[in-house]
């Protein structure tokens, strides 16, 4: 019998508990049981995204919650800093440009974050820019980007600050309010531990100033419709999906936002400590700036990282991610965000040893097992965090 596991950073492994909640009999979406489950989820959405403001569910993936950002808070003509270091900002910047908003771009080389000097300089060369989009966590490189900073530059200035956190929420501190951040995207696949399907957005008072001028360019992500129905979705919601996202707060609420983050940076540094050990190279240089979503390494000389995933497929039932672009079948990405603790690292290490070694690659055995109790011995946190 082959089990499937997964090590990438989205979708994740999903809990019993929270499958068993989207697993429930349906009830109609607008009844009054529906709008009790809905105002115990929206009062909980904000501690997670460190905001008083509200917190708005769509039935949408990330993307769907990177567009309506852009359709809301901006107009045709309208110029936008986008920062672009990898994949994701180069999304950020395709879907302003469907949009009639000229991007301007701040190319950061990839495993790169952006230098908070480049942004400012870019703002006092294009002071009529109107926003600056920049991703958290860019899962295409495994590096992270100061949104604290680039919050607070913006905080006293006409510019909105529109933040990818889809898979930087939860496994990075993020605080919306006190960073000076206008409008946080995330997505239900990553931190959240569930199924795809749920993109949440929260949007400062500032935003809403901006907002309430602008004609927004689409009807079914309109954010002023959604603030209308508050606490409800003006559409159909995802009945199921909520029954989930309700059962997946409780358990971010049990362990604990600060013993959260801890193990997502934990849980990174075993990574990159077992990748390593085994002759990677990290992608990312500055450890400061590396994600805790995600790892990206590049592989030893002659090592073929599409044969690796494969045989870890095939073999083991183990999916993986590789690298994007010029970084095909040289790069490795290991997702370990969500309800990850260090037992599922040495199932994920221990199938990445047993491909190399048929492979023929040659490699200490037992090397990235040693690397990973290391870290965990340090006792500083408990892996059965997960259990209720």
């Amino acid at each position: 019998m082959k089990k499937h596991r997964m090590a990438t950073p989205g979708p994740t492994y999903v809990p019993q508990e929270i499958l068993l909640a989207g697993a429930q009999e349906l009830i109609h979406h607008r009844s009054p049981h529906m709008e009790e489950i809905m105002e115990e989820v929206n009062e909980g959405l904000p501690v997670l995204f460190g905001t008083e403001q509200k917190v708005f569910t769509m039935l949408s993936s990330g993307t769907g919650a990177m567009e309506a950002a852009v359709a809301n808070c901006f107009q045709e003509q309208d110029k936008v800093l986008v920062v672009s270091n990898g994949y994701f900002g180069e999304r950020f910047a395709d879907i302003a440009r469907v949009y009639g908003v000229e991007p301007i771009e701040i190319v950061s080389p990839w495993g790169t974050s952006v230098d908070i000097l480049q942004v400012e300089e870019a703002y006092f060369n294009n002071p009529e820019v109107k926003g600056i989009l920049v991703v958290y966590s860019e899962t295409s490189t495994g590096v992270t980007n100061d949104i604290e900073r680039i919050g607070q530059f913006f905080q006293d200035k006409d510019v909105l600050v529109v933040v990818d956190a889809i898979s930087g929420l939860l496994s990075h501190e993020l605080q919306m309010d006190n960073w000076g951040i206008d409008v946080v995207l995330a997505a239900s696949h990553k931190g959240f531990m569930m199924p795809p399907g749920l993109a949440f957005v929260s949007i400062s008072e500032k935003a809403w100033t901006r907002l309430e001028k602008i004609k927004a360019k689409t009807y079914y992500f309109s954010f002023k419709r959604f603030k209308k129905f508050y606490p409800m979705s003006p559409s159909s919601p995802g009945v199921s999906l909520i029954f989930a996202l309700r059962a997946s707060i409780n358990m971010l609420m049990r362990e604990g936002l600060k013993e959260c983050y801890q193990r997502h940076q934990l849980i990174a540094e075993a990574t990159q400590k077992g990748l390593e050990s085994l002759g990677f190279e990290l992608f990312v240089c500055d450890p400061v700036r590396r994600s805790n979503t995600v790892t990206t390494a590049l592989a030893p000389q002659g090592l073929d990282t599409s044969r690796l995933l494969k045989i870890l497929s095939s073999e083991y039932g183990m999916t993986v991610t590789g690298g994007q672009g010029e970084f095909k079948g040289k790069m490795i990405r290991v997702g370990h965000i969500g309800s990850v603790d260090f037992l599922d690292l040495f199932s994920v290490f221990g199938a990445i040893e047993l491909a190399l070694s048929e492979m023929g690659v040659s490699f200490t055995k037992g090397a990235s097992t040693v690397a990973i109790q290391d870290i965990k011995l340090r006792g500083v946190y408990d892996v059965d965090f997960i259990s209720t």
